[in-house]
């Protein structure tokens, strides 16, 4: 998953970039709005910041932000309709993200994203993860290189027949797998070994 988004958002060539799931899960209607609006607020905050604006051609781009959609504020609501081991496995998930990753979004999993074109490139020229953990090394780079993030709350329904797991077996393992991914992330930036592009 990871790889191919990194493809996608390279060859895009607009001054926003929208990331968002296949499955239509995000109210695209309602979410692309919230997004945009989120994101001229923190584009008309840094606009004057010569550090985070990239010069082009004698004018100024869009500064180095990015808003994510989130599904956080429906927590409580989706506990009610997931089974006990997704439930579980969520907490545990968002629990490792702040240890590991960010305190600064709730929701790194939520696959409707709004970046401008110079985070973009920054932001998926360094990314390393290939796979389903890829959103919390983005929010990782993303702070190391003072990227604006912000996180808004967006109208989701769960899609049937969207998920990648078939059974709690294989959906233990897509867990321990992005664990794995969000452990190699802290180790490798804290350690040095991956070293970012500026």
């Amino acid at each position: 998953k990871g790889g191919a988004v990194r493809t996608g958002m390279l060859k895009s060539t607009g001054q926003l970039c929208l990331m968002i799931d296949a499955d239509g899960a995000t109210d695209i209607s309602d979410g692309l709005i919230k997004l945009l609006k989120e994101m001229k607020v923190l584009t008309n905050e840094t606009r004057h910041n010569q550090e985070n604006a990239s010069m082009v051609g004698g004018g100024t781009s869009l500064p180095r932000c990015a808003v994510f959609g989130s599904r956080s504020h429906l927590e409580k609501e989706s506990c009610a309709s997931r089974s006990q081991i997704r439930t579980f496995l969520m907490h545990s998930f968002h629990f490792f993200v702040k240890t590991l990753c960010s305190h600064q979004i709730k929701d790194t999993q939520c696959g409707f994203k709004l970046f401008t074109r110079s985070a973009v490139v920054l932001l998926f020229t360094n990314l390393h993860l290939r796979r389903w953990a890829f959103d919390t090394e983005l929010v990782v780079i993303a702070e190391k290189l003072n990227i604006l993030l912000s996180e808004v709350g967006v109208i989701w329904h769960e899609v049937d027949g969207s998920k990648l797991d078939v059974n709690k077996f294989a959906l233990a393992l897509v867990s321990l797998g992005m664990l794995r991914d969000m452990v190699c992330v802290r180790a490798c930036y804290s350690l040095g070994i991956w070293k970012l592009n500026r």
